[in-house]
């Protein structure tokens, strides 16, 4: 699976956050307002394209109009990129990572919890 640009993950994290077939004007609409971009349909157009080519959206074309539903699941996405990083930065070892993470921020009893019971869950 090919990495995302920021501008590529901005536009496709948009439409992640809104799951059904959508066309450009809609995708620009969104994405302008959650990352105060002021993006034209152009741009917006143009990584789009990119998505589809690489492989993370669909262009279902009706006439001269087009939609885009999503390949790749955000949760796909998510956990490769966060073994990439984990490999790269902590050499494989997710409790350095954890470690480095939490260093200089107190985890709430709620937080504490819930790491444990993703813990156990993996344990099973």
């Amino acid at each position: 699976m090919e990495e995302l640009t920021t501008a590529e993950s901005m536009v496709m994290k948009t439409i992640w956050d809104h799951p059904h077939e959508m066309a450009l004007q809609e995708i620009m609409k969104l994405t302008n307002e959650t990352y105060g971009k002021d993006w034209k349909s152009q741009t917006v157009s143009t990584y789009i394209a990119k998505l589809v080519k690489k492989g993370f959206l669909r262009m279902n074309q009706s006439g001269r109009n087009a939609t885009y539903e999503i390949i790749i699941p955000e949760l796909s996405y998510q956990q490769e990129q966060s073994r990439k990083f984990v490999k790269f930065w902590n050499r494989g070892s997710v409790a350095q990572f954890l470690t480095a993470f939490y260093k200089d921020h107190k985890l709430t009893k709620e937080e504490i919890e819930e790491l444990r019971k993703s813990i156990d869950e993996l344990d099973q």
